[in-house]
């Protein structure tokens, strides 16, 4: 079990450090205006996935935290603090995700800069925290 969590705690750090120089290097070679966002495309399918394990492993987290009655302060709040902003990243992406994949693309680009910011944090922290606790 040990090598499919840390398998998992992989694909989330990869995920959000390619997510994180993605977003910062998109201004170099994108043209402007209304030109689509190809790339991103094809990213959005492996952001998906990343979020579905960080909601995911947030949550046996802050399961294991809460059934823990002893748990310290730091762990109590570090647990619920990323199951929850994963909450708020997972809802905000795949709301715009999906209006973006309708037809009349209705998703708004803010919303992109915001869980483009978030998402890296929320992912890489989940991916470490996941590794860090299948060693041991």
């Amino acid at each position: 079990m040990s090598i499919l969590i840390r398998a998992v705690a992989a694909y989330l750090v990869l995920v959000a450090v390619s997510v994180g120089v993605h977003f910062i290097i998109t201004p170099l070679y994108h043209p402007g205006g209304d030109a689509p966002f190809f790339a991103w495309v094809v990213h959005n399918w492996f952001m998906a996935v990343g979020m579905v394990l960080a909601l995911a492993g947030s949550y046996a987290a802050k399961r294991s935290v809460d059934a823990d009655g002893s748990a310290d302060l730091k762990r109590y709040l570090e647990a619920n603090t990323v199951f929850y902003a994963a909450a708020v990243v997972f809802l905000l992406f795949f709301w715009n995700w999906f209006s973006a994949l309708s037809p009349n693309d209705s998703a708004d680009g803010q919303f992109w800069v915001v869980i483009d910011t978030l998402m890296p944090i929320v992912m890489g922290g989940t991916g470490c925290r996941m590794w860090r606790d299948s060693a041991g």
